[in-house]
């Protein structure tokens, strides 16, 4: 049970208290298995826990009503779930569920702006006593107002708002009177201010006023450059995503995509798609293509997509700026020397030559002067700083190579550290977001922008996504490439997007997923389980992928007391119990194909398929009972022969799927699995090959499926009963179709 409760995001502490009580962890332990929960994030885990302690009595019998709604994101807050509880107590078996909806909040969307409305009238009508007490004011009280009045409001947002208000029109709080306040509170408001709290638990997506790091003094603009730019944006937030062209985009960068342009979207901002284009000798349009390919298939429209090639020139300009500030130095520096230099805190022997001769010297390299290593320029920052970035890092360097957006122009190149911040500046992003691993390049990021007085962004960095039993690092995809242990950056047992999109994961799915662990800043070496991914892809394909049959292991069955050409219509529906969605005709004839493994010669316990005791029904047909066993001259099984029956005068618990043998064509089936045994290979450091599952894929080239079927085309997807969810590969012909395992189905 312990597993079980820490798969659902509970923490650990809270677990061992739960297992304390045989009745609680029994309990929710009763919800997962209502549920088909297997794994879930904290905020699910947290309600169902709740649930499993709180729930009325009355309530109980719509338990697995309740416990849908948690799963599937309707009920998401304490709030939503003390009504939910409310209704439930007194509602019977038919009750209405649009009403139910209405006295629970679930779909009722509560904007910032409506929330910012409300606190700035509150505050209004408070004034008096605000500016009396200063300090000392309760806010507390406030939050309440706000909540009765706005009674599904996020309130994470409430007190960020309220706080935030707070400190424009009251400033920040001494120190000595915050500590003043937690002691003189009551218990009473401590355990007000606990509920408020709370919300935090449910707070999934981050507020522009939420996104702030490390307090750095160089963090902010100067008056007149943040009026500029405010002046230029409207003040709109703007975001980007800047991904280098250099391999495809994986499930990480889905993550990261879609914080950027939600976060410009849910405030009525845009955001931009710029390539990092500065390393020409990595990048490609192959990937230029695919990049822009996959964040349109997720369902996201660039307000305009740049290259940071596009600002080569301004950037030079700023070098040379840099320069004649006395900000940057050309340097004949080996790169081990430099390596060396900047370990140690030790000074570039070229560090203090003039500027008119750095000028000269950083022309020489524009105009090809220079051999490849021989040269390159350096800001010069602090070579004592703590920071490692800080200590005179490299602003250009020279490539003879050609470039796939400004082809031969230039032989010098901005570095990543030189061009990203100077980029997202020209381009008056506002909110600069980026993984954990660049924190420590924040202090050089303000320090550039500062020695140019440039307009400054908010950086704020997040946790970067890491999924189990796969490996999203370009280099080690790469490897498993070269030798042979996947067929390319697309291969459907790889976590990229092409590769997801291949094996038939949807926009859909991949964005639910992101919505459903968040954005925060944990750390970038935490692991998202697997499950949790195809929890949303079975869930997306249970509503949209119709039912068919497919045999992928055919065992032939003649049906003896039916005639050659007689042939048994029968209907099905497309999605069990929606005869509205459409259904299927399926025809019986004398020559069927079941799976080899629904048949056995000697009865196991608790097996169910075909025995020479055991009839079973073909789904959507009749009976058939075991009549003869076929075998070849070398014991191997030909063929069965059965007889057809309406009705037996037995328990008949199996239940199996077929196709005809004349309404049936041949296919290939390719099944997937994990494609890494080791949750997580990147722990095993140099040996995390050892962990590569040889089982990852199986391919059935003898598969059968219905002859209805034989005009499916690349990315249709079905569920094939009692075996799982499947999609139409790319590869797939008139000659040959090619069907790829996106999910089994639930486990």
């Amino acid at each position: 049970l312990e597993n079980k409760f820490l798969n659902i995001s509970i923490g650990p502490k809270t677990v061992k208290n739960i297992l304390k009580s045989t009745k609680v962890s029994g309990r929710l332990a009763e919800l997962l298995e209502i549920g088909e929960i297997c794994i879930s994030d904290k905020n699910v885990g947290n309600l169902l826990y709740m649930v499993s302690t709180k729930l009325p009595e009355l309530a109980k019998p719509h338990t697995k009503f309740l416990v849908e709604n948690i799963r599937d994101g309707k009920i998401d807050t304490t709030d939503k779930l003390n009504a939910a509880f409310k209704f439930l107590k007194t509602a019977s078996s038919d009750f209405d569920t649009t009403k139910f909806e209405e006295e629970c909040g679930i779909g009722i969307i509560i904007t910032d702006e409506e929330i910012t409305e409300l606190i700035t009238k509150v505050f209004t009508d408070n004034m008096e006593k605000n500016e009396e007490e200063k300090c000392n004011f309760n806010f507390s009280s406030l939050i309440y107002k706000v909540k009765e009045e706005l009674k599904w409001a996020d309130g994470k947002t409430i007190v960020d708002a309220i706080h935030k208000k707070s400190i424009e029109l009251l400033g920040e709080k001494p120190r000595k009177v915050v500590q003043n306040l937690k002691k003189s509170k009551s218990s009473t408001e401590e355990s007000k201010l606990s509920d408020v709290e709370d919300y935090s638990e449910v707070y999934k997506r981050k507020t522009i006023s939420s996104l702030i790091g490390r307090d750095l003094e160089d963090a902010y603009n100067k008056p007149e450059i943040l009026e500029e730019h405010n002046k230029l944006t409207g003040g709109k937030v703007i975001t980007r995503f800047p991904p280098e062209p250099n391999g495809f985009l994986h499930i990480g960068h889905a993550k990261a995509i879609r914080f950027n342009f939600m976060m410009a979207a849910d405030n009525n901002g845009d955001c931009y798609l710029r390539y990092d284009d500065t390393n020409p000798e990595k990048e490609s349009q192959e990937y230029i293509d695919s990049i822009k390919d996959c964040i349109e298939w997720l369902g996201y429209t660039p307000k305009s997509i740049n290259f940071s090639s596009d600002y080569f020139q301004e950037l030079y300009e700023f070098a040379v700026e840099l320069i004649k500030r006395d900000k940057a130095y050309v340097c004949h520096q080996t790169t081990e020397e430099m390596r060396e230099g900047r370990r140690n805190g030790e000074e570039s022997p070229y560090r203090n030559r003039t500027i008119e001769e750095n000028l000269e010297l950083f022309e020489n390299m524009r105009l090809g002067k220079f051999k490849e290593g021989e040269c390159c320029l350096r800001m010069k920052g602090e070579m004592n700083h703590k920071n490692f970035n800080m200590r005179d890092h490299v602003a250009y360097r020279i490539n003879h190579t050609s470039h796939p957006h400004s082809g031969d122009k230039w032989c010098i190149y901005p570095t990543y550290d030189y061009t990203h911040c100077i980029c997202d500046s020209i381009e008056h992003i506002s909110h600069s977001l980026c993984t954990l691993e660049f924190e420590n390049r924040r202090e050089s990021y303000y320090w550039l922008l500062d020695a140019l007085d440039l307009y400054k962004p908010v950086v704020w960095e997040f946790s970067r996504l890491n999924i189990s039993n796969s490996i999203l690092s370009k280099r080690k995809i790469d490897v498993l490439i070269k030798e042979g242990h996947v067929d390319s950056w697309r291969d459907p047992r790889l976590f990229t997007l092409e590769g997801l999109k291949r094996r038939g994961y949807t926009p859909e799915a991949i964005n639910e997923f992101c919505d459903s662990i968040g954005v925060s800043r944990k750390g970038n070496e935490n692991v998202v389980d697997v499950k949790l991914l195809e929890h949303f892809i079975r869930k997306d394909l249970d509503e949209n992928a119709p039912r068919t049959y497919c045999v992928t292991d055919p065992i032939k069955v003649v049906i003896e007391n039916m005639e050659h050409d007689e042939e048994i219509m029968t209907e099905a529906d497309l999605f069990p119990g929606k005869p509205e969605k459409g259904k299927v005709m399926y025809t019986l004839t004398n020559s069927i194909y079941i799976e080899e493994s629904d048949f056995c010669e000697e009865p196991k316990e608790k097996y169910f398929g075909l025995t020479p005791e055991n009839p079973v029904r073909i789904l959507s047909g009749p009976y058939i009972k075991l009549k003869e066993i076929v075998k070849n001259d070398n014991g191997s099984i030909n063929y069965l022969i059965v007889e057809k029956l309406d009705e037996v005068d037995q328990k008949v618990k199996g239940c199996i799927h077929w196709v005809s043998e004349k309404y049936s064509f041949k296919a290939r089936v390719n099944l997937y699995d994990r494609l890494f045994l080791h949750e997580n290979p990147k722990s095993l450091g140099n040996d995390w090959m050892s962990s590569i599952n040889p089982n990852s894929l199986i391919i059935k080239p003898n598969s059968r499926m219905w002859s209805h079927l034989s005009d499916i085309k690349p990315y249709d997807r079905f569920q094939f009963v009692r075996k799982g969810y499947f999609t139409v590969d790319e590869d797939s012909s008139d000659d040959l179709k090619i069907l790829n395992c996106t999910v089994s189905l639930r486990v």
